[in-house]
């Protein structure tokens, strides 16, 4: 009996698919050690690139591998040529990758113990080409998304290059996704929008560039009302963070907000000249 046992999990462990993590990371020195630390023992393999950083994120990395030298890490540098796109940025991570399946994090998240526990028996089941997590807010418990996360490496999914994709990323592909049942925290803390506000401002100006003006000056105006309110009862109401209290009111009014500046420094820009049309 014994030996058969044995020999089940001999067989098992064969089988297991391997996990490389994917992230890019810009000055992020505050977690970089925690985020590896989560992962050193779950891994086969942590793809991490950084993007540019200008604090001591890179010296915090090479001074972790210096010390984990059993660490499975692959450290490597990006540089983008031309204006920075996330989705290109990613795919760079993503070909980088070497193991079976690739999951794929910021760090700023980190996976549950249900998620570690479970995930090599969900991939050996299910052999998704793509899968969605369950991702949960930290500060927030009813902001919840379902991103795709998972990938089957050499399945030929990637995030999109386009321009839509140069700030909100997205994996394009036609594949049947499946849903993974365990939890990604989303761990902000001293970056959340709640807590620093101002980091509407990061993301607004690449925002503003891909969206087209496509209306006078008024009319993208009146667009960005309705977009601040769409967006608010989206997030208060629809999505429950009202039951987060004077924090999820917060959040929900910072987005609001978000979207309406989109369109009304859209509708400052000048109309395109035939030339760039």
């Amino acid at each position: 009996m014994f030996q058969q046992q044995s020999r089940f999990l001999v067989i098992n462990m064969k089988q297991s698919p391997t996990i490389s993590i994917c992230t890019i990371v810009k000055n992020e020195r505050e977690r970089i050690e925690n985020f590896l630390a989560s992962l050193e023992h779950f891994a086969d393999e942590i793809v991490i690139v950084d993007t540019g950083s200008t604090d001591d994120t890179v010296a915090c990395i090479e001074a972790f591998i210096s010390r984990h030298k059993s660490a499975p890490i692959h450290f490597l540098k990006y540089v983008a040529t031309g204006e920075f796109h996330y989705g290109i940025a990613k795919n760079f991570s993503l070909d980088n990758a070497t193991k079976d399946y690739v999951v794929i994090l910021d760090a700023d998240e980190r996976l549950s113990e249900e998620f570690k526990e479970n995930v090599r028996t969900f991939l050996l089941k299910e052999k998704p080409l793509v899968a969605s997590v369950i991702r949960k807010d930290e500060m927030l418990p009813h902001l919840i998304d379902y991103p795709e996360r998972i990938i089957k490496r050499g399945s030929g999914i990637e995030y999109g290059e386009g321009p839509q994709y140069k700030v909100h990323e997205q994996l394009v592909h036609k594949a049947e996704s499946k849903q993974f049942k365990e939890v990604i925290w989303h761990q902000q803390r001293w970056n959340h929008y709640v807590v620093r506000p101002q980091r509407i401002l990061l993301q607004l100006e690449l925002q503003i560039d891909r969206v087209p003006k496509t209306k006078s000056f008024l009319g993208h105006f009146l667009r960005g009302i309705w977009y601040f309110f769409h967006r608010f009862k989206k997030i208060y109401f629809t999505r429950k963070l009202y039951k987060d209290g004077a924090l999820g009111f917060k959040y929900a009014f910072l987005r609001a907000v978000d979207a309406f500046l989109i369109e009304f420094f859209v509708g400052l820009k000048p109309w395109p000249s035939p030339s760039q049309d």
